[in-house]
Order: structure tokens, then sequence, then C-alpha cells
């Protein structure tokens, strides 16, 4: 999908947005480019509000994501006898106007050929536009249906599903409660999802995926986009996508790791399925005749992990003081060409794939939530819900852990712990790694400070290495959101794709404008003045030292010796020459 503009019309506005604020992200004249990977730059000083912009993002389709999604939990939606539950007309966007552009499944084109718009195939697009009003629940158009379907009736349940972006992807370097929110409530929907298929024994799905479209890639995901990412590294492959990762990280290969998967957790089976079951022997002698255990349904994804493992283990731990004890599975991977090469065969070649099996187990940890604090999530506007309640048991419940992970790098004899990477180096494979592995999907990335923790040279290749991930799939339509404080991904952007973020200091109104100048290019001292409103170069504290050497310039009477002192004392900067102009000035009028 492509976003073309966002206008908030609630007359409370949204977080620092007031109301009428608007944002285009591609322009009419644009439009023809739409498939193109150009993401949006939001910059701008602290608090100007451009990670507003990722929020109500990731709020409206979390919303929409709700009110057409398939598998939704008892008690989730409002009724008589729920009056806190979801209500389609209530959004924390309340009232908004959105447009974007999106790719058309051929289910949806039902003219015959030859009446279809004789363009390129790039060019072929759905325009979607979503209004929400105030009180009422959003309508969803799409504009230019006419010349790909005969059917003039409104859009189905199922045309709707297919016209959202696949994905809503969110990620943050920092503590991003606002945006994390309706990602949180996600994770909840997904484990509700599984649970449900699992307590009427209905088939969960192979491939195993959840419903929900949104995905925040936060820490606890970090050792799954990375494995997914490198076990399925075909290494003589043409498109060789990985290759930022592993040469800037300077990682080789994954060593080996371990998978322990505990398989002692049981969910009650609904009263239905109670009333008609056989009951075996051993679930009568154990007790256990109205329990199933939670990973019972992803049977088939575990036997393939076996099957790719060096070797695996049942172990029963007795546990001190407790009738039962504990049941683990564990699988030990000494990774290899053989090792890789079971897993492209498993998981077709598809590293998304074998990520959201670990999505999918790490998000069933939420077993420990009960059924009320679940609802508490799902019905709170508290952005610091997920510090209340936080969905993880303790260490050796969790549903999945990795363990041993340990990684060759380059000019490093002996492997290191995944751990002992440096905070901008689990951060560009944090980030880098999502993008590889949604690469070929119709998504929609929300980055908030992405190059936090990167070091100058790492900034000023982010976005060359964020092209190198999706230069081998540019059929597919996608966007992507980066809020920013690095002049180096401005410089590296055309300024059509720029927006800078401002706030009144008297009336705190947030504005946003394209720069009046061609940004892609333009120096970083540039920027940093034109964009970011800081005209120095050089840090506070060295420009209060030339302030007060200039002060002694006025009252200097050895003018040649203070200029000594400042060679000496002031390194190379625009100021210091700037300085010393001043002094040379002075010593040619006396």
């Amino acid at each position: 999908m492509k976003l073309i503009r966002l206008k908030i019309t609630d007359e409370d506005g949204f977080r620092s947005l007031q109301k009428d604020f608007e944002i285009y992200f591609l322009r009419d004249f644009d439009y023809k480019h739409a498939h193109e990977f150009n993401p949006n730059i939001l910059a701008g000083r602290n608090g100007s509000g451009k990670s507003n912009i990722l929020e109500a993002l990731a709020n409206i389709f979390y919303h929409l994501d709700c009110m057409y999604a398939d598998n939704l939990p008892d008690g989730f939606l409002k009724d008589e006898g729920n009056e806190n539950g979801f209500d389609n007309t209530i959004g924390l966007v309340d009232a908004y106007e959105l447009e974007y552009f999106t790719e058309i499944p051929i289910s949806l084109m039902d003219k015959p050929i030859i009446e279809l718009p004789q363009i390129a195939i790039n060019q072929i697009k759905a325009h979607i536009f979503i209004t929400k009003e105030v009180g009422a629940k959003p309508t969803i158009e799409w504009l230019n249906k006419s010349d790909y379907s005969n059917k003039s009736d409104g859009l189905s349940k199922k045309a709707i599903q297919l016209l959202l972006p696949k994905y809503v992807l969110g990620y943050s370097s920092g503590e991003n409660e606002l945006l994390s929110l309706p990602f949180f409530k996600t994770r909840f929907l997904h484990f509700d999802e599984y649970a449900d298929s699992l307590r009427f024994e209905e088939p969960y799905g192979y491939p195993p995926k959840p419903e929900g479209r949104l995905v925040y890639l936060d820490k606890e995901l970090s050792q799954a986009i990375l494995l997914a990412n490198l076990l399925l590294h075909n290494p003589d492959s043409e498109e060789d996508d990985l290759s930022p990762l592993l040469e800037n990280v300077e990682i080789e290969d994954i060593d080996e790791f371990r998978l322990i998967i505990c398989q002692d957790q049981y969910l009650e089976l609904h009263e239905d399925i109670l009333r008609d079951k056989v009951i075996t022997i051993e679930e009568l002698h154990e007790g256990k005749r109205h329990l199933t255990e939670l990973t019972s349904n992803l049977k088939r994804s575990i036997d393939i992990l076996k099957k790719c493992a060096t070797c695996f283990e049942h172990r029963y731990i007795e546990q001190e003081n407790e009738e039962d004890g504990r049941e683990y599975l564990i699988l030990d991977y000494k990774v290899n060409s053989a090792t890789k090469e079971a897993f492209r065969f498993h998981f077709s070649e598809k590293p998304l794939q074998l990520f959201q099996l670990f999505q999918l187990m790490l998000e069933l940890n939420a077993y420990v939530v009960s059924g009320t604090d679940k609802k508490r999530v799902y019905e709170s506007k508290n952005i610091f819900i997920n510090h209340d309640i936080y969905p993880n048991p303790l260490e050796e419940n969790r549903v999945l852990r990795f363990k041993n992970l340990w990684i060759k790098k380059k000019g490093i004899e002996k492997s290191l712990f995944t751990k002992e990477l440096s905070d901008g180096e689990h951060q560009f494979l944090h980030s880098l790694g999502l993008c590889l592995l949604f690469k070929n999907e119709n998504a929609l990335f929300l980055l908030d400070e992405p190059e936090t923790h990167f070091n100058p040279d790492w900034k000023a290749k982010f976005i060359t290495n964020l092209r190198h991930c999706f230069s081998n799939s540019k059929e597919v339509m996608r966007d992507m959101l980066i809020t920013t404080h690095s002049p180096y991904l401005v410089s590296d952007s055309e300024s059509k794709y720029v927006h800078i973020f401002e706030k009144d200091k008297d009336t705190k109104k947030v504005s946003n404008r394209f720069p009046d100048f061609q940004t892609f290019g333009s120096s970083v001292n540039k920027i940093t003045i034109k964009v970011y409103d800081k005209p120095d170069t050089i840090g506070a504290y060295a420009n209060s030292r030339i302030d007060a050497l200039r002060k002694e310039l006025e009252t200097a009477d050895d003018k040649e010796a203070l200029l000594k002192r400042v060679k000496e004392e002031i390194g190379d900067s625009v100021e210091r020459v700037l300085f010393i102009n001043e002094i040379l000035d002075q010593i040619d009028k006396e």
C-alpha cells in the first residue's frame, strides 16, 4: 500500500495534532511513482508531533482490523451485556480522512481484460478513501472501482479485508508507549484466536499465522527476526538480500542455538466439546479430561522443528512439593549447510513463515493473563496498560525460549553470544531484519527513530541499506514512515518525501511542510540548519568557549597571542574559521 494523505477532523484533535491537521504523503503528480520505494521521512525537533502520525495510523488500522476480523473473542464487542466492549463507532482517532493506494487482488477484478484500463501493470492500483465522523463507524470507498469491476454494490467484508494493508508493522528504538498500545492489544487478540480454535478442537491452520494485521517488532522478537533471516539465507542465491546485515555487523553465520518449548501448559476445553468427548483411561487417571495442551494445535509445526534439529529430547523435570513435574521439548541446532537446507525445504524458503511460527509461540505466553485482565486491555486507553499487565510468565513457564544463541563474527575466532552485541548492532539487525522478513508483503512500516543507536557511518548508509532490502521486490507496493532526528536520512531523501514538523511555542499548533530546498544530496550542515533550526556546527560547550574568547578579544592587547590560543584550543569548524577571520580583521586594522 502507499499512503496519500491523512487529515484529523475531530474537534479535539489527536494527541498534539489539532483539528484539521493534514499531511500529504504522495501528491497527485507523483501517483505514477506509487510502486517505487521512497520512505517518508518525518523530521523535526523533539515534541514537534511527528510520532503522533505513526500513532494515529496504528490506531486507525487497529480499529479497522477489529471491525472486519473473522475471529474475535467472546465478550469483545459491545452489546447489551457488555457496555464497555469494542464499539465500531468510537475510535481513539475518532474523526479523520485517510487516503491510500493498494494493490487490487485478482478476485476483485471481474471486468473482461479488454475492458480494463490499458496501463502498465505497475500502474494498476485501488484508490481507497476512508472517512470517519464522531459517533459513526468508518466508511470505506474504492474510488476507482468502476475501472476494474462491474459490481455496483458496496464493498463486502471480504473485499475490505483484501483492500486493507496486509500488515501494519511497528518498531521503535525506544519505549514509545503510545505507538505500541494498539499492537499490544493485537497480541492478545492473536492469543484468543488461537485459544478459541484449541478449546473447540478446531485446526488452527498451517503454516500457522495469526489473523490480525498489526505486528509490533520489539526486543521480545529480536532473536526470532535474526534466526528467521539467517536460517533461511541461501548464500548461493543471486539475490543476496542479507548483505547489509552480514557486512555492516560483520556476522558470518549462526553457530548454534537451542529452542525450549514448554509442553505442560493447558487450556480448558469448551463445554460443548466436553459434552461429547470420549475420555481415555489416561485422561481419566490424570484428571485432565477437561484440558488440552497449549501447543497441541502446533504439532505439525513442532514436528518440523524437530526434523530441522541436530538433536532433541523430551525432558521431564520433577518439582519439589508439587504433584506434577515440568515437561519440555528441547531442540538443539548446530548450524551448518544441512541445517539451513532443512529449514529452507520445510519452510518453503520463506523466512516469514518461520518468523510467524516463532511470533505465535511467543504470543502464547499470554496464557498467564486472566480473562478479566485481557478485557481491561481491550477496553483501556491507558498508555501504560502494558506495564500493568505484562504477558510474560517466569522464564521456566514460557511456551518458547531461545537459549544459547551463538553467532560467528568476522575476525573473531570464538563465537559470540548475541547479548554481547552492542545496542547499535542489535538495532541494526532488528530494523533491517524486519524489512527483509516483510519485503514481499503489501505492508505499512511505522518506524520510530530506528537509527538512534547507530554510529554516523551507519546513519549515513541507512537509507541505502533499506533500499537494498527491497531491491528484489520492486513489484510490491509498500510504504514506510520514519521519524528521525538524523540529517543523514534527510540528505538521502528527495524533498517531496521529507516532512518537516514544527510546533508553535505559543499556540502549540503543529504544522508540517515540505522543505523549501532539495534535500537529496544536501550537506548535513545545511539540513541541520534548515530542518532542525540548529545553526551551530559544534557543541554548545565548545561554542560557549569561543564566545568567552570573543569577549577577551574586545580588550586584548596582544591579539597575535590570542590568535595562537584559538588555533591551539579550538578544533576545525566553521565557527573557528569565522572567529579567526574576526581576529585577523582587527589585527589588520591596527
